[in-house]
């Protein structure tokens, strides 16, 4: 079907899955699904916590909210619980093949959304980015729920866990497993289980991977802005001047983004496994210099970047 917002028009699949038996459903049993998002695997995070398992045990389907990176992802998930998923914006060019853009299912009662929560549009999506506040944020989300007469809207790409009910839509992210980019950490790996039943009730409980058998309340704030809520759950490990001077824009604005991101990662893979402290300048520029892989035009950009940011 498709659905529409504004001048924004995607393709939605539709999946109605009844994973238990009508006669259960009568009965009151509960359906408990598994939420996760932006696993981002291998590129930024090499495997998915081991707890992961321990957190979805008895789960009946589990959910993943995009950004899953290379499909083997879905795989392991799938000897857990059956699986159903949707591509991110900054996702393998095999899962943006394969993966739907949104996906709509019939579980228990309720009619989720499942979608990444970009926008489709590059200029949409980064004019969205420039908006720091939540309301419009959970508007817009509400907004496309609504139009696909959805009850939850099931999204990752704010790396920032969160339950919120906004004009009558549940808008859930459970979290992130990787980082948000190649110059942060991401601090709180955590998913969460939604349990909903035939009658129309349902709750929501997020799960720090770190410690999966004690309760997290990630404590979401529309108050304090996006960006200051994710300094709760991500942290830079770059310094200042690399932080300030690649931007998005100026990443995707190089010649060869994809071979000087490869060049960045590998620094940043030396962080998340506490090989180094943090990226330094010199490390980004002796790096860039010596991989053959990034182009000399590159090369310039990225130095005058740094110099022009201190």
């Amino acid at each position: 079907m498709a659905e529409r917002e504004g001048e924004f028009a995607y393709e939605v699949e539709e999946t109605v899955l009844k994973i238990r038996t009508w006669g259960e459903f009568l009965e009151g049993a509960r359906v408990k699904v598994g939420l996760i998002s932006d696993t981002h695997c291998p590129q930024r995070c090499p495997h998915y916590p081991t707890t992961l398992g321990q957190a979805f045990r008895g789960v009946d389907l589990i959910l993943h909210a995009g950004d899953v990176g290379e499909l083997w992802v879905l795989a392991a998930l799938g000897s857990i619980a059956p699986v159903v998923a949707v591509h991110g914006n900054d996702d393998t060019d095999e899962a943006q093949r394969h993966l739907p853009f949104a996906q709509i299912i019939s579980l228990g009662g309720k009619r989720l959304l499942l979608s990444h929560g970009h926008e489709r549009d590059r200029e949409r999506e980064l004019a969205a980015r420039t908006d720091n506040s939540w309301s419009s944020q959970l508007g817009r989300r509400s907004r496309r729920a609504r139009t696909a007469d959805a009850d939850i809207f099931i999204h990752g790409h704010t790396h920032v866990p969160m339950c919120w009910t906004e004009d009558g839509v549940t808008i859930i992210n459970p979290g992130a497993i990787a980082s948000c980019n190649a110059m942060s950490r991401q601090v709180t790996q955590s998913v969460a289980i939604l349990d909903i039943d035939d009658y129309g009730s349902m709750g929501i409980q997020h799960i720090n991977l770190s410690r999966p058998a004690t309760v997290f309340d990630p404590e979401f704030d529309t108050e304090v802005g996006f960006k200051e809520s994710l300094r709760r759950f991500s942290e830079s490990i770059v310094e200042a001047e690399i932080e300030e001077g690649f931007t998005q824009d100026w990443l995707h604005a190089l010649e060869g983004y994809k071979a000087f991101q490869a060049c960045l990662l590998r620094l940043s893979h030396e962080c998340w496994r506490g090989e180094r402290e943090q990226i330094t300048a010199n490390d980004v520029i002796d790096a860039v210099r010596q991989d053959p892989a990034v182009t000399e035009n590159d090369r310039a950009k990225c130095v005058a970047a740094i110099v022009e940011s201190r």
